[in-house]
């Protein structure tokens, strides 16, 4: 009797901080849109429009803000209503669907940036055409369609039983096989990869150019060292925040079958909740606030952009008073 007790109030208990929590996510979804659209607005500026990492970082800008607008509003309707993947079929298979490949289209773009950053600092001029503006474009493009078609799985597969909207058989198994491999395992890699290399070509430039030119490495570094220190510190946050989704993913699909007791049955809810959406939303949220914190340079931008809107606004007022 005692131990009954004792389960469901461990369970209610972590419903209770669960719930709290998804509230609480309104704060990623007010804060992290304001700083996607922060950095949407600064990268379109006329200094770094032309610029292939800084449009990587627009295009992921854009899909992070779309994924938190779309997920999280949802999500805490669920806590104070219903949950609407429980009863609406098309909306169990399209909220997973579109969130996911939201994500994966702005992981993507990041690695993508990541290599853009070791191609511009590379020695080789041939690897260096590789950042320029077109290209950039012609992969952001290639990325979307690429992702929208490589999760069409989702809706496919999901369906609702017993009111749940689940994953069925052994397609669980298999999405999270998929999730470690694509969310877990290449994206840190290739983001470490890609910095690593970016770090030793900038060391290998300041030590070849140190000695002939301090104007020349100056010029270097305000216009693409910046760019790199925003994202190694955002492949830090995303290793952080990110990897522990899939591998609970494989463990859920892992231990399916398994006859679990209630207050293991909670518990493992409730960590599925942190790692598939309290950590999972922080990166697309965060983006902008690494950025100001890490380097003076986007902080700066940020303060002229918003400048020259000012004075935009001042003259188009004037114009109008005329």
């Amino acid at each position: 009797m005692n131990n009954s007790i004792n389960i469901s109030t461990l369970s209610y208990n972590l419903i209770q901080v669960q719930q709290n929590m998804t509230w609480s996510m309104m704060i990623f979804l007010i804060f992290g849109t304001i700083g996607n659209i922060c950095n949407c607005f600064v990268f379109l500026q006329k200094s770094l429009r032309s610029n292939s990492c800084s449009h990587y970082l627009l295009i992921s800008s854009i899909a992070n803000t779309l994924a938190l607008i779309f997920s999280i509003p949802t999500g805490i309707y669920s806590v104070a209503q219903i949950n609407l993947t429980s009863y609406s079929l098309i909306f169990c298979k399209l909220r997973l669907y579109i969130y996911h490949t939201l994500l994966m289209i702005s992981r993507y773009l990041i690695i993508i940036a990541c290599i853009d950053r070791a191609c511009v600092s590379s020695r080789r001029v041939s690897i260096r055409n590789f950042s320029q503006i077109h290209i950039a474009r012609i992969l952001s493009c290639m990325t979307i369609i690429i992702w929208f078609i490589a999760t069409i799985h989702i809706p496919i597969m999901n369906t609702i039983e017993l009111d749940y909207c689940i994953m069925p058989g052994t397609y669980s198994l298999i999405f999270s096989i998929y999730a470690l491999i694509f969310a877990g395992i290449i994206p840190p890699v290739l983001m470490s990869i890609f910095s690593l290399i970016t770090l030793y070509n900038l060391h290998s430039i300041h030590v070849r150019i140190s000695t002939t030119s301090t104007q020349v490495n100056h010029r270097i570094r305000q216009r693409d060292f910046h760019l790199i220190r925003m994202l190694t510190a955002q492949v830090f946050v995303y290793i952080l925040t990110t990897t522990p989704y899939p591998i609970n993913t494989v463990y859920a699909a892992v231990t399916a079958r398994t006859n679990k007791s209630m207050d293991r049955q909670a518990i493992e809810s409730f960590i599925y909740f942190i790692t598939s959406s309290f950590l999972l939303f922080i990166n697309p949220a965060v983006s902008f606030y690494i950025y100001i914190a890490t380097t003076k340079a986007f902080r700066k931008e940020l303060k002229l952009a918003w400048i020259n809107l000012r004075q935009k606004i001042f003259s188009r007022r004037q114009e109008e008073s005329k």
